[in-house]
């Protein structure tokens, strides 16, 4: 074969080794998308064992948050439970009470009550008349009585101010004002937040703006607090201006000075005098006495807030006013 002829059958074979060499790189082409579209794949693969891995975390800290709730569900069913039988044991009590008011004759004495505003019955039960002194109808007692015959005979109108009451042991206020608040203190709660729908405040520091309130009422509180002076000084900083702090609190007979019976130390309570424990509306029912005030109680109250103090005494039994330490005492915010 000559080199002529050679060249001629190359020639004509040349078509379909481009043919096959086209077909090789379509081939070629078509395997690479397959391999793009195969890795496409495998990406979304791992993206979707990754989201799946995700939602197995975030299941189970839904089960360990469901667990949770479920857990605080039953610690309130079980706190309702215990509050509907202590309920239920008041007012099988109040009913007792009001049934032994109704039908004894003994130091009965008619009248009028401020805090039910009803006319009513006052009947001594026991020696202490400051406690046992009750209203057949509410069950108020003096010192209750008092600081509402204050409210109404000097500050006329109180029921449309703004009123908050820390620590509040009993209903009476509440019924009749339209912008009242209370606060309760609980040592292991924020300041400011609430607990079963009572905020939390402690005296001393108060959560409140400057300016808040018209009328700061406490009841037999401040007997209960470690530093009466700071808390005199905030209850005084969240009134506005011309606003009061109407309280009561037990100012001892023959007692010349004031002073306290305990304090707060790094190591936990200092005691100055024996243990002295008065009810509590909340917690174990007990809250400890950490003053005992004396003659120069208004004095030491001027001093701590630098405004005047004004005490009033009224022993009155047509409106339920009688026994130890009735008076009640008005600080003013000028």
């Amino acid at each position: 074969m000559n080199i002529s002829s050679a060249i001629k059958k190359l020639a004509m074979k040349l078509p379909q080794v481009r043919k096959i060499v086209s077909s090789r790189d379509q081939y070629l082409k078509e395997l690479l998308q397959v391999k793009e579209e195969y890795e496409k794949k495998d990406n979304e693969l791992d993206k979707m064992r990754s989201q799946y891995e995700e939602i197995k975390l975030e299941k189970i800290d839904l089960k360990a948050e469901v667990v949770a709730v479920e857990r605080e569900l039953f610690k309130n069913e079980l706190e309702n439970f215990r509050l509907t039988n202590k309920m239920l044991v008041l007012t099988l009590e109040r009913d007792r009470l009001r049934n032994t008011i109704k039908n004894s004759k003994k130091d009965r004495t008619a009248g009028y009550c401020h805090c039910c505003r009803e006319e009513t019955y006052f009947e001594i039960q026991g020696n202490w008349l400051r406690d046992g002194y009750l209203c057949s109808n509410c069950f108020s007692i003096p010192r209750q009585r008092h600081l509402q015959y204050i409210l109404d005979q000097y500050f006329s109108g109180w029921e449309e101010k703004k009123i908050h009451e820390s620590s509040p042991s009993n209903y009476h206020l509440s019924q009749y004002c339209r912008d009242y608040s209370i606060s309760q203190y609980f040592p292991d709660i924020p300041l400011g937040s609430d607990f079963n729908e009572i905020r939390c405040e402690n005296l001393e520091s108060l959560t409140f703006d400057d300016d808040t309130f018209d009328i700061f009422i406490t009841q037999d509180v401040l007997e209960h607090v470690f530093n009466p002076k700071n808390a005199a000084k905030e209850i005084i900083r969240v009134l506005k201006p011309g606003g009061v702090h109407i309280f009561t609190a037990p100012r001892h007979k023959k007692l010349i000075k004031s002073y306290p019976r305990a304090a707060i130390v790094e190591s936990g309570i200092e005691y100055y005098k024996p243990a002295v424990y008065h009810g509590n509306p909340i917690g174990d029912g007990k809250t400890l006495v950490t003053w005992d005030y004396g003659d120069d109680f208004e004095y030491l109250l001027q001093e701590w807030t630098g405004k005047p103090v004004t005490t009033f005494l009224t022993k009155d039994r047509g409106i339920g006013l009688d026994g130890e330490y009735l008076e009640v005492f008005v600080v003013r915010k000028l």
